[in-house]
């Protein structure tokens, strides 16, 4: 295990982009006149929060995202969104604009010192919560803009309340059922993959056990929780808090009593 970590439960939290931390030191890699408006925007703000559960191991990464990227997939090509300069590190803005510029050097130590690490503890988390449980559930925790940013290939509108990402072979389908059935009884607006698709799972275990399941992207609509200009929580924070604790006991009772 990394030092520090120690598995509680076969429930991993992934929590990628919540954080809004730049280091001093990569500062001056980006070009960008009003990167706190750009903050504002990519930032799935309180992610960290609104996913709490006593029974769950996080993985969460306090750096943002506008510095690296621990969702997307190293190399840049196998990453779709490396089309639109949204690879592991980001040299485009939400709206295409040049963000960064870095040689090979800069991207190898960024890397080394922030997507390596969390990769690895996710991956050493999945690993004991096998052999511990014998099955691992990994619930990859997200939000998103209520409006369609222009990055986005999905411009679908209006967007969901809730969106679900799958993987055909990672997440069983008493899983997506579970969920989506969850959502709609307390009046959700729910969408499977759609307006993002795809789950997270540790390379060393990606399409190779199926024991190491992934509901990724619980995805939820910043309006549910947030006023996406002031940033500041709205009066259902607490509600919406409340509600997904209910749903991650739910997903730790169903995988305990399915096989």
């Amino acid at each position: 295990m990394v030092e520090g970590d120690h598995v509680k439960d076969n429930i991993i939290l992934n929590i990628p982009h919540s954080g809004t931390y730049i280091p001093e030191e990569h500062n001056t890699l980006f070009r960008i006149d009003d990167l706190s408006e750009e903050l504002r925007i990519m930032t799935d703000w309180y992610t960290d929060e609104l996913f709490t559960f006593g029974y769950a191991n996080n993985v969460i990464r306090n750096v943002s995202r506008l510095l690296v990227d621990t969702e997307r997939f190293e190399n840049d090509d196998e990453e779709e969104m490396a089309k639109v300069g949204m690879g592991a590190i980001y040299t485009r803005t939400s709206a295409g604009k040049l963000l960064k510029e870095f040689d090979a050097e800069t991207r190898k130590k960024i890397l080394e010192k922030y997507y390596y690490p969390h990769h690895l503890k996710l991956e050493k988390l999945t690993d004991e919560a096998l052999m511990k449980y014998d099955k691992a559930l990994i619930v990859d925790c997200h939000s998103f803009s209520s409006s369609v940013l222009q990055h986005e290939a999905d411009k679908t509108f209006p967007r969901p309340d809730i969106c679900i990402g799958t993987d055909e072979y990672h997440t069983p389908h008493y899983l997506i059922d579970t969920v989506i059935r969850f959502f709609e009884e307390r009046k959700y607006k729910v969408k499977l993959n759609s307006p993002f698709k795809g789950t997270i799972v540790p390379l060393k275990f990606y399409h190779k056990e199926t024991k190491v399941m992934s509901l990724m992207m619980i995805e939820i609509n910043r309006k549910l929780y947030l006023d996406e200009k002031t940033l500041c929580k709205s009066k259902d924070f607490y509600k919406l808090h409340s509600i997904l604790v209910m749903l991650l006991h739910k997903l730790h009772i169903t995988i305990i009593h399915n096989t």
